[in-house]
This record gives C-alpha cells, structure tokens and sequence, in this order.
C-alpha cells in the first residue's frame, strides 16, 4: 500500500494491482502441485538417502549381484531344475511360479464356482437357496487366515495315511454287459430317426417311449430277480403261455378302461407291450448276458501327503493328431458363420452350436485314429547294464526298460497317460506312501488354493447375485413373449445387461485374491513372499526384497485390472 496525496490535509492508500496470471485459478492449482512434488520428492530422497547411509555403514547397501550367488536350501514346491546349488535368482523364480500357480488356477475356479453360487442364490428351491445363503454369510464374515489354518490343520489333517490313500477309480477287474450297450444304439437310433420327428405327446411318441422303458426293466428286473429264466422256456411251455396270455389281458384292460385318457391310456398300453417284450427276450435269450471286461486302475490318490496325479505327456505324434483338430475347428468356425447368416436371412433357428462341436469331435476322432495307427519302429535301441541292444517294443515295454522319454518317443497315441505307481516295500509288499510315477500335488498347495477359492467365491457369488438381479424384470418378461427358450434368454438378455454390473466388482475380488495369495507362509507354502523372505534374512538385502515383492504383486494387480477394463468395455452400454 502506498501513500499518495489526496488533499490538502491529509493522505489515502490505495492498492497496488496484483499480476492477473497469479489470479488464475489454474495456475495456482498447477503451481501447488509442482510445490507439494518437489516437497515429496526432497523428502522421499531425504530419508532414501538416510536408509543408504544406515546400510551402507553395515555394508548392506542395496543391489542386485547378490541375486547371482548360490542359494544354499531347498525349496518344497520345486520344478525339477532348481536344487539348493542354485542362484538366489533361481529361487525367486521358483517362488513366483508357485505364487502363478495359485492366482491363475484360484481366478479360473473361483468364477466357476462364484456363478454357480449367485445361480444357487436365486434358486426356486427352498433349501438350497437358504444353504447357500447360510454357507456364503459364514465364509464372507470369517477372516481368511483362520480359513486357511481351518483347511490347513483340519481338512487336509484329516485325511488318510499316504499309505492307506484315497483312491479315484477303483482298482478292479469290471464288465459292460454287451446289452447296455444295444440300449444305448436302440435310444440313440430311435431319437434321431422317430421320437424326434414327434410332437410331444402325441400317441405314437408315448406308446415307443414306455414300450423300450418296459422292455428294458422287464427283461433287467428278471435278470436281477429270476436269473434261472435266462434261456428256460419251461416245461411244455405252459409259463411262457400264461405269461403270454397275462400281458396279453392287460393290454385289453389298458385299452378298454382308459379311454377318457389319451395320454394315460398310450402309456399303459406302451409298458404293457414291452413288459411283454421284454419277458420274450428274456425266456428266450435273445439279448446276450455277457460282458466286456476291462481293468480299472487308479488315477489319482488322495492323502494326508497331498494329491498324487498321472503324468500326461504330448508325444512325438502330437503335432499330426493337432494338425486334424485345427481343421476341426476351422470347420466349426465357418459352420458357425454359415448358419448365423442363415439364421439371419431366414429366422430359422440351427442348432450351429451342436454342428460345431460333431466338427471338431469327428475330426479330432480321426486324427486320432490316424495317427494312431501309423507303424512303429520294429526294434529300438536299449540300455541294459551299459550295453545297447536292439528288441521290439513290445519286449523292451513288458521288460520295464523303457525310460519315460523313451515312451514318449515312441508312443503310438498323440497323449501319453502314465497313471500313479505306487512304491511298494520289499520285506512286506505294501505301499510305502511314496510313488515311482505321478505328478504331486503338496497338501499346503491345496489348503491355500481352497482356502482362497472358497472364501472370494463367497462374495463373487453375491456380486453375481446382485447383478442378475439388476436386471429389470420387463426385460425378462419381454423375451419370454417372444418365444425365447431359458437358455437363449439367459445368453441374450440377461448376461449382456447383468455383466455390466458384475464386472467392476468382480475386479476388485480377483485383486483380493491375488493379494491375499501372499497369506500362503500361514501354511507353509513356499511362494514368492516365503521364498523372498528367506533369501533377505540369508543375504540382508531387506530393501531390495520387499522392493521386488511390491513390484511382483503390482505387476500383477495391473494385468488383471488390465483384462478386467477390456471386458468391462466389452459389455459397456453404447450411448450417444
């Protein structure tokens, strides 16, 4: 403020103008922004700085060399590379796949199971839908470290002695009777060739229908009840002609009394006539009581050691057999195409779907038998003892010297299935828990992969719920006036409009459960937390850990928010 004269006793002060770019509003935004970064960049370096000097005065300054030097200790969850001679760097690696291992399969199955539990949500049955409001209310208000110690020291604690394991696929010799068979080509050949061509309800869908369901349980019911009438026709036949004469007046009471009844009548008539049948078949053997016998062996066994799975391999004929399936799906794409546009042109509904899929399954059939049957090698080569014969393959595979890269070389299928063996003990001959061949899958890997999966299900499956339900109820109604059936309803009205509600939320849960994959060192998991952990407290390089820690799980974090946006965008509501 100055002093300027303004009369002749006395002086005012008037104010002096201010620069009009410092009255700017966004200028004073953008020039506090600058001032609060340079304050936060100088104390960000001011205290890095301080955590130099204090690491550097203990000789820990941080870098990444030490990521070159040898570990020096095992690690449970391993690939077969890594050993305890291997680098620091090697051991992250290794921590990082198994942390991969757990949020890539966990999201996968944490969808499926999340949407099922929205559907079971909205179920019209009454006890399904308050059990599974029951389960998901438990799960979502319990915290997930004390479901994981619950899956870890009670579930998986409960389970057999590895020695006594749990076994899928019974072990056994077994028979399919050759006349289940018959059923099955009689059912397929009557519904595509005569049931389906039938309005249903009408008399002759009804008569076929319950006349093979008689038949069936006739001829079955006696082989269970009177095994003795197989082929026995008795003594002068008089059985087999009051049985005759039995099925015979129920028919004509099934005729005469049930007139008032179209559809009553048709399928009295029906069960009559193949009880009937049925019988005949029986007392005169005409369908064949054998089997077809075949060797179970298990495939997977379930312990308190964990889940020992087979070993599937893709073999030298791998690329041929893929070769048949892309053409298949080639196929399917342009049938899918095909049928679209003439589903377009004409409003005529195809089933492209089901054409789509015979494509790829009749192609995939016969590459496989193609493939399959191409000859193989009459000798091949074999170490014994350090010498090197030649004997056939047959030989060579009954004598056990066939090495897995051997059979997987010469394998006449595309895929090689090699089942669990168990290691038996020599003195007694039982299992000793530990296995020749199989993939094994750790009890702390399946502890923290249920736990996860089952407890961000809980709220993936409210997510689903609540956006099923934002769906307005016009919208339903409208597409079932239209003639929609429920399954093109669900795919064309209310998933599009309900997806929109459910993806941002849904984002937020598979951010919850990658982060929360970083729990895994309450069960001993060796991931990339566990796995880091031990390596700073063996080289002290604390900062750059926790630093490589961080920058996993962002990396992480911004591809799935990445994914996640692109479908979002996908189902956004287009607008002007």
């Amino acid at each position: 403020m100055a002093a300027i004269p303004n009369a002749p006793g006395g002086t005012s002060s008037i104010p002096l103008p201010i620069p009009a770019i410092l009255r700017d509003s966004r200028v004073l935004s953008v020039v506090g922004q600058i001032l609060f970064a340079v304050i936060l960049v100088f104390a960000i370096s001011q205290l890095w700085g301080s955590i130099l000097f204090n690491l550097s005065e203990k000789n820990l300054t941080p870098n990444l060399n030490f990521l070159t030097n040898r570990a020096g200790f095992d690690i449970g969850e391993r690939p077969e590379w890594y050993s305890s001679a291997s680098s620091y760097g090697d051991a992250f690696t290794v921590g990082l796949i198994n942390t991969l291992r757990i949020v890539v399969i966990g999201l996968v199955l944490t969808t499926i199971i999340g949407i099922l539990g929205g559907i079971f949500l909205l179920s019209s049955n009454w006890l399904l839908r308050n059990v599974t409001r029951g389960i998901v209310e438990l799960l979502r208000n319990t915290p997930i470290l004390l479901q994981l110690i619950f899956w870890y020291t009670v579930v998986v604690a409960s389970l057999p002695d590895a020695r006594t394991p749990l076994t899928l696929l019974p072990e056994g010799r077994y028979f399919i009777a050759i006349r289940w068979l018959i059923y099955l080509g009689l059912a397929a050949f009557l519904w595509f060739g005569h049931l389906r061509q039938r309005k249903p309800g009408t008399p002759g869908r009804l008569f076929w229908l319950m006349a093979i369901l008689g038949a069936v349980l006739a001829f079955e019911i006696g082989m269970l009840l009177f095994p003795t009438m197989y082929g026995q026709v008795g003594v002068d036949g008089v059985p087999l002609l009051v049985y005759i004469v039995v099925s015979l007046a129920l028919i004509v009471v099934a005729t005469n009394q049930l007139r008032g009844n179209e559809q009553l009548r048709w399928r009295a008539i029906g069960l009559t006539v193949g009880q009937l049948a049925g019988g005949l078949l029986l007392i005169f053997a005409v369908l064949p009581r054998d089997g077809i016998p075949f060797e179970l062996y298990p495939s997977i066994y379930i312990g308190r050691r964990g889940i020992v799975l087979p070993e599937v391999y893709a073999t030298a004929r791998f690329g041929d057999w893929l070769a048949f399936v892309a053409v298949g799906v080639a196929l399917a794409l342009i049938l899918w195409i095909y049928f679209g546009r003439l589903i377009e042109q004409t409003g005529r509904p195809y089933p492209r779907l089901l054409y789509g899929v015979i494509a790829i399954v009749v192609f995939t059939l016969i590459g496989w038998t193609a493939v399959s049957l191409e000859p193989t090698p009459p000798t091949i080569p074999v170490t014994q003892e350090g010498t090197t014969t030649f004997m056939t393959l047959a030989d060579a595979r009954t004598a056990g010297l066939l090495t897995t890269q051997d059979e997987i070389l010469y394998a006449s299928q595309p895929i090689l299935y090699l089942p669990p063996v168990p290691r038996l003990n020599n003195s007694t001959g039982l299992p000793t828990g530990n296995y020749t061949r199989g993939s094994s899958i750790s009890p702390e890997y399946v502890a923290l992969l249920f736990g996860l999966v089952i407890y961000t299900s809980a709220f993936v499956a409210e997510i689903v719920r609540a956006g099923i339900l934002a769906v307005p109820k016009g919208q339903i109604e409208a597409s079932r006036a239209l003639g929609f059936s429920t399954a093109q309803t669900l795919r064309m009205v209310i998933l599009p409009q309900a997806m929109r509600v459910i993806i941002p939320p849904l984002a937020s849960q598979y951010l919850n459960l990658a982060k929360n994959s970083s729990l895994a060192i309450a069960v001993a998991y060796a991931d990339i937390v566990m796995v880091t952990q031990t390596i700073m407290n063996q080289s002290g390089q604390s900062v750059t850990g926790i630093t490589m820690i961080m920058l996993t799980y962002l990396t992480m974090s911004i591809i799935i928010s990445i994914f996640t946006n692109i479908a979002n965008r996908r189902f956004q509501l287009v607008t002007r």
